[in-house]
């Protein structure tokens, strides 16, 4: 166990030394990244959460009070758009090497509502129990999985 935080401790060390890490801000906001590690809540979570509170998601949805859903940490952000209405469950990363979970509400039942879907759900391909988009010549992909009734499960990377 000593070896392997000493070899990280190195290679955090290093990383300060090749990157200019000198400022007091970028070293703490670098670790405070470091540290953060992966939040995302598992797929299997997030479809038993929605599954299991379906009808109290549509009445917070339905009303615009989400405060219900504050004493689940699973759920790190809600954010209502024009066409639906997003539930971040946590990401991973840093730069070209991102990766974001968590499921969405669309009453229209569009996969492609996300902001961050193709424009048109001919672009998706089946994958799985789902769908997904990759972007041509980039590493950008977009996988979308039906939970139930107008619920959506999403996985972002960039």
């Amino acid at each position: 166990m000593w070896k392997k935080f000493l070899c990280a401790l190195l290679v955090i060390t290093m990383l300060f030394s090749m990157t200019g890490c000198s400022e007091l801000f970028g070293c703490v906001f670098f670790l405070s990244l470091i540290a953060s590690g992966d939040d995302r809540a598992e797929q299997t979570d997030i479809f038993q959460f929605v599954r299991k509170n379906e009808n109290t998601l549509l009445q917070a949805i339905e009303s615009g009070d989400f405060s219900v859903f504050e004493k689940y940490p699973m759920i790190k952000r809600i954010t209502p758009y024009e066409t639906f209405v997003e539930f971040y469950c946590g990401g991973y990363g840093i730069g070209s090497a991102t990766s974001y979970v968590g499921f969405y509400y669309t009453a229209d039942n569009d996969m492609c509502a996300m902001h961050y879907a193709p424009s048109s759900s001919s672009e998706l391909i089946p994958c799985g129990d789902g769908y997904e988009w990759q972007e041509p010549n980039g590493d950008n992909r977009y996988y979308t999985e039906h939970i139930c009734g107008n619920f959506y499960y999403y996985e972002l990377s960039f």
